[in-house]
């Protein structure tokens, strides 16, 4: 840094030091002049009160998790979460884990698939994507399908939809592919 930019930086910061000091200063000054002459001023913060907070009744008392599972060498296995204390086997990988582990590795095909603009390759993929994984929580089946439309018949219906999906999908993480392999070659 310049020493020009050094005083330019100091010398802002004291102004608004000294706009801050000020500006919380003259509050104080006008209560005490308007305060009559045979009482005290009254303190800015008594004025303004805020209403009570309902106590609520403390959390009863929990306690730490304890794995009550130790593998034949004597060590216990980690917990879930939280900190492990001392040594610990890693947790174990459960079904809901490789649930999702199975859904990243769809997920991970087709958007291979996309970036090479195979959409035959990419409705294989999403037809068994939809069959194991029919919940579809990230709202991503019916945009990787407007995607496919639109590497396949590049124009103007697959636009359309597209533009209807992004419509009604706004918290897909799949309106990025949408965007760009539907809205974005148009427009070039």
């Amino acid at each position: 840094m310049t020493p020009r930019r050094w005083l330019f930086a100091v010398a802002g910061a004291a102004a608004v030091a000294l706009v801050a000091l000020l500006a919380l200063r003259r509050p104080a000054e006008e209560a005490a002049a308007s305060a009559p002459a045979d009482q005290p001023a009254a303190p800015v913060a008594a004025e303004r009160r805020l209403p009570p907070v309902p106590r609520t009744p403390p959390a009863p008392e929990t306690k730490p998790y304890k794995e009550e599972v130790v593998t034949s060498d004597g060590v216990p296995i980690a917990p879930p979460r939280g900190e492990v204390v001392g040594q610990a086997h890693p947790h174990p990988i459960t079904p809901q884990h490789e649930r999702i582990y199975g859904e990243n590795r769809f997920v991970g095909g087709i958007e291979g698939a996309m970036e090479v603009k195979d959409a035959k390759g990419m409705r294989h993929l999403l037809e068994q994507y939809r069959r194991e994984y029919p919940e579809d929580d990230q709202q991503l089946q019916d945009g990787y399908a407007v995607i496919a439309d639109c590497i396949e018949h590049p124009g103007a219906g697959p636009r359309a939809a597209a533009e209807r999906w992004l419509d009604a999908h706004n918290g897909s993480t799949a309106k990025r592919y949408v965007l760009r392999y539907c809205i974005e070659p148009q427009q070039q």
